[in-house]
């Protein structure tokens, strides 16, 4: 296991300034400011558990409730292969919170997920990383995605399930919602080349007020206030709620790319109820 989940070192080397004179200052600043700090200090906390230990215990000592259910749709599932599609309107703690829940009936479950929660060396066996900051050419960003979607497919086609956010982003304020934007086409066009049935997963709530209001002014802002959400759900109730599997005869259906993505982004968001107020 790492010392720290993110260091100086990791983060210095991302641009020359932060190596310069006041390199030293700026990270202590940056650290503190982005919440990478608290970042670690969770991890910390979990890092002698792997796996699901791990994501069960993080979440529980941050305090999270989460209440899943139809979850019993995933023993439909024994020893096949599936694929789960969920909103994603935390950021980080999704892909945390979707493992807990899945991996828990399903050990080999695994998720596709970005360079950050790929970096958590204790999750590694419930994670494909996608790096978009793959070393400093767009050829290295570009053989890092492929690598990834060849991973994906290799793990279905051997009999495991996966799943994805397929927004690839944080969900989008509104002003009185929060909502993904559009699914993105190649997530769209790999579980439509995987043939394997897919179950909507729809996870309630949304982010702070705060991270809401940056967002407005700056994507920038939203993505700096990012770390601390997710030290900030403590007693917070989230939903997990799963829907009825799609069939690969149904999904067939669906000659356009973007139609088949409304359809899986619809379906998920029917799961969303008056009975799921989540965070707020």
């Amino acid at each position: 296991m790492k010392e720290k989940l993110i260091t100086k070192d990791d983060i210095s080397n991302l641009h020359p300034v932060l190596r310069g004179r006041w390199g030293n200052g700026l990270l202590k600043m940056i650290f503190s400011i982005t919440g990478m700090n608290k970042i670690n200090d969770i991890y910390d906390g979990s890092k002698h558990h792997t796996g699901v230990g791990f994501v069960t215990h993080l979440l529980d000592r941050q305090g999270i409730v989460r209440i899943v259910e139809n979850d019993e749709i995933l023993d439909l599932f024994q020893n096949q292969p599936f694929i789960t599609v969920s909103n994603h309107p935390f950021g980080h703690i999704d892909g945390i919170m979707v493992i807990s829940v899945v991996a828990a009936k399903r050990n080999d479950f695994r998720v596709m997920v970005n360079w950050m929660l790929n970096r958590i060396d204790t999750m590694e066996e419930n994670f494909i990383g996608v790096n978009p900051y793959a070393k400093d050419s767009k050829m290295a960003t570009a053989k890092s995605s492929v690598g990834g979607v060849k991973q994906c497919l290799e793990h279905i086609r051997g009999g495991h399930p996966l799943g994805f956010f397929p927004a690839g982003g944080v969900s989008s304020s509104h002003l009185t919602y929060t909502k993904d934007r559009e699914w993105q086409i190649p997530v769209l066009k790999l579980i439509k080349k995987a043939k394997v049935p897919v179950i909507p997963m729809y996870i309630s709530g949304t982010n702070s007020w705060l991270y809401r209001f940056m967002g407005f002014i700056d994507w920038r802002l939203r993505m700096v206030r990012l770390f601390h959400e997710v030290t900030n759900k403590r007693g917070k109730k989230i939903y997990i709620r799963f829907g009825n599997p799609i069939s690969v005869e149904e999904q067939s259906q669906f000659e356009n790319i973007e139609a088949f993505g409304e359809f899986l982004k619809e379906k998920t968001y029917d799961l969303q109820t008056e009975r799921s107020p989540g965070v707020f």
